[in-house]
């Protein structure tokens, strides 16, 4: 089992705000864009909270309510998603534009208000353009009683929907743990980013008392890198994936793909020759199509290992962002165990085993419905080339002021807002408007749940990282063949593995391949529940559907009034939001050809 303290101690990350003791958390939230170069010496433009990078870290105990204050300072809008909580009975304050909300509109306030029926590691993020890349993130912990470029995200963004990318997506600049460098980047940054060398950076440090156990409670905020997490000298003790308890496993490496988190015990060295190792979260650059000669792939930070705890940090979150990382200082050296060069994939399912009490300790249950899909970057002659994202021929693009879960209620007509350009030139969807996948989950009067077995096909080169919003997942098969040949086929039922699934919210499905999970959707957790690729680039560039589970259990009061004040100032702005697809301008002689 694992501790929320061990040894009385337990890292935490040092942004956090809130109060401790009462059982309502209140947090405001002031969303901005400041320029930055204190990572690594490049200035960069940035969507911040609070001015803080990372963001602010929300701490709270499960049963308590959780108010987010959000005020948006920003000339575009914006939205907060908290990953990996279920939203049981709250799905409207989810936080996915067009989905189940419009977004906070400029100049505008949101409240979310969710009671925290979890415990565990999460965190939150923006679900709105590319503002997550750009520093719209941070941590959350509920007891049970990091990447990003120097470039904007939008501009990376844009350059990846061009001719120029060839469909690769932006491989990242740097990498950062809990927004610090080991160094700056000067010496390999381009000329066209300003940068100021940093003479003695302030490089993310900490103190472990020699003998004592800390919990590394570890999040993968990056757009595109996996990461491969260590520390020298040091065995990690799994306990915790995806805010799931998990028995004991020891290990030296973790591959963290983006949107997971870990939580890991480990017990300071008592005695040795070394005062100072090496906290490592190395890229996996197999899973880039280019090289980026800026990016040092080996994200660093120290651990200093001290005789008291007269200076020790008390608590850390350990925040992974693709952003560094520098010349070793420590005395260490990394395990020297042989990793052979893989593309990206999960931790070995089998190294983790649920714990042996709970919902989740038993085996997983069969399906009563199941739903086949596939996804794909496609690089379309009629959007010039670019590398949108799809889901069974659909490309998410959602009506403009008609988010579904509004259109479910009843309180807009999607049809009747400004029709949305479709990647795939088809007529937008004749209810929710837009481009979107949108599978009904329905259950008869008698029936309290369902469980639903989810086939993902992926013939793409790139592995892809799925979150499910709202629930949990159990992966009980994960495949990657050669091309034409990962496919599923339905002997492979015989090989499923339903004994000891530890269940997530985030997997991998690997390249050339598929993966099969199964979850439960009941009558008490109702709502639209998006799921999508967690590699920024694909999700921003349509790679998500949606599962609506139960709306006739639903309550409208649960859309508030500034919920629809915010949708009714998108339709009002209408065509003003629009944005020309790849190609457009050509195609319709907005641009004269050259």
């Amino acid at each position: 089992m694992s501790c929320q303290r061990c040894d009385g101690i337990d890292l935490y990350h040092p942004h956090y705000t809130g109060n401790t003791d009462e059982r309502v958390r209140e947090f405001t939230f002031d969303v901005a864009r400041h320029v930055l170069s204190y990572p690594d010496g490049v200035a960069k433009s940035m969507v911040l909270v609070n001015r803080l990078f990372p963001g602010p870290t929300i701490r709270a105990n499960k049963g308590d309510t959780l108010n987010v204050h959000v005020n948006n300072h920003l000339n575009e809008s914006t939205s907060l998603h908290f990953h990996g909580l279920h939203q049981r009975g709250t799905n409207s304050m989810d936080g996915v534009p067009g989905v189940t909300q419009c977004g906070i509109p400029p100049g505008q306030s949101f409240t979310y208000r969710i009671i925290l029926s979890q415990s565990g590691t999460f965190w939150w993020h923006s679900h709105s353009s590319t503002q997550p890349i750009d520093g719209m993130a941070g941590a959350m912990v509920v007891h049970s009683v990091f990447a990003g470029f120097h470039a904007s995200g939008e501009d990376m963004f844009n350059w990846y929907l061009s001719r120029s990318s060839a469909g690769f997506e932006p491989v990242p600049d740097n990498g950062l743990v809990n927004g610090r460098a080991f160094r700056d980047v000067c010496s390999r940054t381009h000329e066209l980013y300003p940068c100021s060398s940093i003479e003695d950076v302030k490089s993310t440090q900490f103190n472990f008392v020699r003998g004592k156990k800390y919990r590394l409670r570890v999040i993968n905020a990056a757009a595109l890198a996996e990461i491969t997490f260590s520390l020298d000298r040091h065995v990690l003790r799994v306990v915790e994936a995806d805010s799931s308890e998990t028995e004991p496993t020891d290990i030296h490496f973790a591959p963290i793909a983006p949107g997971q988190r870990y939580s890991f015990i480990v017990t300071a060295e008592a005695s040795g020759p070394v005062s100072q190792v090496t906290l490592r979260a190395d890229m996996n650059t197999n899973c880039f199509n280019y090289r980026n000669p800026t990016l040092d792939p080996e994200i660093r930070a120290l651990v200093n290992l001290v005789d008291d705890s007269s200076s020790i940090v008390k608590r850390a979150t350990i925040w992974l962002r693709s952003l560094v990382p520098g010349k070793l200082r420590a005395e260490s050296l990394r395990w020297d165990d042989f990793l052979l060069p893989e593309f990206c994939r999960d931790l070995d399912p089998n190294l983790l085993v649920p714990v042996s009490v709970g919902s989740h300790s038993g085996p997983v249950p069969p399906f009563d419905y199941r739903v086949q899909v596939w996804t794909k970057t496609l690089k379309l002659e009629r959007v010039n080339l670019a590398p949108f994202g799809f889901i069974n021929r659909t490309s998410f693009m959602p009506a403009i002021g008609a988010p579904n879960l509004h259109v479910a209620f009843g309180l807009v007509d999607a049809a009747a807002t400004a029709p949305m350009p479709t990647v795939g030139g088809k007529k937008n969807t004749e209810t929710l408007g837009g481009d979107q996948l949108v599978v009904p989950i329905s259950m008869k009067n008698d029936e309290k749940s369902q469980v639903i077995e989810l086939i993902i096909h992926n013939p793409d080169e790139s592995a892809h990282p799925f979150h499910l919003h709202g629930h949990d997942m159990w992966l009980i098969r994960a495949f990657s063949g050669d091309a034409g040949l990962g496919g599923w086929k339905p002997e492979f039922e015989a090989e499923y593995v339903v004994e000891n699934v530890v269940p997530r919210d985030t997997i991998v499905v690997p390249r050339l391949g598929h993966a099969v999970v199964r979850f439960r959707v009941s009558t008490d957790n109702p709502g639209i529940l998006a799921f999508h690729c967690h590699i920024l680039w694909h999700l921003r560039a349509g790679m998500m559907m949606q599962f609506a589970v139960g709306l006739d259990k639903l309550d409208e009061k649960m859309v508030t009034s500034e919920m629809r004040q915010h949708c009714n100032i998108e339709r009002e702005l209408g065509d003003n939001l629009l944005v020309p697809l790849p190609g457009d301008e050509f195609r319709k002689g907005m641009i004269p050809p050259t």
